[in-house]
């Protein structure tokens, strides 16, 4: 590797036409940028990785040169800074074989963008809502509306749009090495999002407080015959014992079974009231405390490669 990387750009030697890396740049700028490259080869070589990196950018801001890009690349990846790498690597690649002085070394170009590959995806996210937000992995990204691509590390990634008054939707994509992921990220106005609900059916608790004013109701018709009978029973009670009768009216059993029949009715119609009145009063407490509860969606994304799957649920 060391070898790979000690090289000095040839580029400069005179030639019949001027390749399109060096066009544009005076021969003077040409020697400083070979100044600065031998300097961070040299660095390199010590191990020096990251000063090496610093003498890599500053000869790449003077002249960029495929070959500045390829050893700077190599020097990201031993600093384990793969995106800057592959970004680098392919630019230094941009015109091919051209630009390197042997093929030995373009294939170690090769060779190193292959192992990239399996490190490195890419995302894209898009939304239509004016003035969302998106960020990914908690780092802001874009503003909607539009379309980005961004390359990415092989892995899981959060890609989340927000914007005041909208739910905010978030999406998790598993992004494998060599392979795009993307993400339509659609948000919701909150009012349209938001679901009320009740702790009970609606309509259960005032069915039940109907149906306790319905039973004392009943009772209260139950009641008046029973009272109405008891009329009638003393009526006859005092025609049939003008001369006496026995108290439990054992010689009379006919009025014995109006007056039986009286009581029962009233102890009915008594029950049915208090029972029925119960239910009710009941019914209309649980109808008032009946309150609705505002309900927001609950996402569940499942990362799957390549994208997601989205599963929408409700939650208390």
């Amino acid at each position: 590797m060391k070898r790979a990387l000690l090289i000095v750009l040839a580029v400069a030697r005179t030639a019949a036409a001027e390749p399109e890396w060096a066009r544009g740049v005076p021969q003077a700028t040409q020697d400083q940028a070979n100044a600065l490259f031998a300097q961070a080869n040299q660095l390199f070589a010590e191990q020096a990785h990251a000063p090496a990196l610093e003498k890599y950018q500053a000869a790449l801001a003077l002249w960029d040169h495929p070959l500045i890009r390829f050893n700077m690349a190599v020097t990201l990846i031993r600093l384990d800074r793969i995106l800057e790498a592959a970004d680098n690597l392919e630019r230094a690649m941009r015109f091919g074989d051209a630009p390197f002085d042997t093929k030995d070394r373009y294939q170690q170009a090769l060779d190193y963008q292959a192992l990239l590959r399996g490190r490195v995806g890419s995302v894209e996210a898009s939304c239509d809502q004016s003035g969302a937000r998106v960020t990914l992995d908690g780092t802001p990204w874009f503003d909607c509306p539009g379309t980005q691509h961004k390359r990415v590390l092989a892995g899981e990634h959060a890609v989340v749009a927000e914007k005041a008054g909208f739910m905010t939707s978030s999406r998790r994509l598993v992004v494998a090495g060599g392979a795009a992921a993307t993400a339509k990220l659609e948000l919701v106005p909150i009012e349209r999002a938001v679901k009320l609900q009740y702790p009970y059916s609606r309509w259960a608790a005032w069915s039940v407080a109907g149906s306790g004013a319905a039973l004392a109701l009943g009772g209260v018709f139950v009641w008046l015959a029973g009272k109405s009978q008891m009329d009638h029973f003393q009526a006859d009670f005092a025609l049939a014992c003008q001369m006496g009768c026995k108290p439990d009216l054992s010689d009379q059993p006919g009025l014995a079974s109006e007056r039986d029949s009286a009581k029962l009715k009233g102890a009915i119609g008594i029950g049915m009231m208090i029972g029925g009145g119960a239910i009710l009063a009941g019914g209309a407490i649980a109808g008032v405390l009946d309150h609705p509860k505002r309900i927001l969606p609950n996402l569940e994304v499942a990362p799957t490669p390549g994208g997601a799957s989205v599963r929408v649920g409700w939650r208390f």
